[in-house]
């Protein structure tokens, strides 16, 4: 396993320690072949950490910019497009947006695997098991966003949806074939704005 020690942020906010061990809890049902598996969240006195499935790889990120800063051809990009696109499509059945997905949120292993990573701070859609009195965790209220990657709903505050997450695989998408951002890593605002 990868234990994955959380910074001070959740050491010091026992709400949010507590909103996310419960976020993690139903991340847990997020069993798919290309999301990483997540078996525990909990503290040891200071130390808060994750226990999930270890990867050995590297983040789409790196694979980008070491392996492809040109693009890659459709037919070697499919398999990392298609495995993100099901890991997506199976969070969204379960009422997950991921609500970060960008390249730095996704590893390449060792063998060619695809595993989207930090579902434990997504948010979550449409809940109907809420109670008004449950806490309700929304990674975007902590700002766990990356504006190049985040939507344009997403950048005014609406309400999570999964076509937030589609529109950063886009990006993603396009980043895997190009090589670049489709927006030179601007904001949708300032995309929109300029009127790239």
């Amino acid at each position: 396993v990868a234990i994955k020690v959380l910074n001070d942020e959740f050491r010091n906010d026992p709400e949010l320690f507590i909103a996310l061990q419960r976020e993690t809890k139903k991340s847990q049902l997020l069993a798919h072949p290309n999301i990483v598996t997540v078996y525990d969240f909990d503290r040891d006195g200071n130390n808060v950490f994750m226990v999930m499935e270890l990867l050995q790889g590297k983040p789409l990120s790196q694979f980008i910019r070491e392996e492809s800063s040109n693009g890659m051809s459709f037919k070697n990009a499919w398999h990392i497009i298609k495995g993100l696109a099901l890991a997506l499509a199976y969070a969204h059945k379960k009422n997950i947006i991921h609500s970060d997905f960008k390249p730095g949120n996704v590893f390449i292993t060792s063998e060619g695997g695809v595993k989207v990573l930090d579902f434990g701070i997504a948010c979550a859609a449409g809940r109907s098991d809420i109670h008004e009195d449950d806490t309700v965790f929304n990674a975007r209220d902590l700002g766990a966003l990356t504006p190049a990657y985040a939507s344009l709903e997403m950048l005014q505050g609406k309400d999570p949806d999964p076509a937030d997450d589609v529109y950063a695989l886009a990006c993603v998408c396009y980043q895997i074939l190009s090589g670049k951002h489709p927006y030179g890593k601007l904001s949708a605002q300032k995309a929109l704005e300029v009127n790239i």
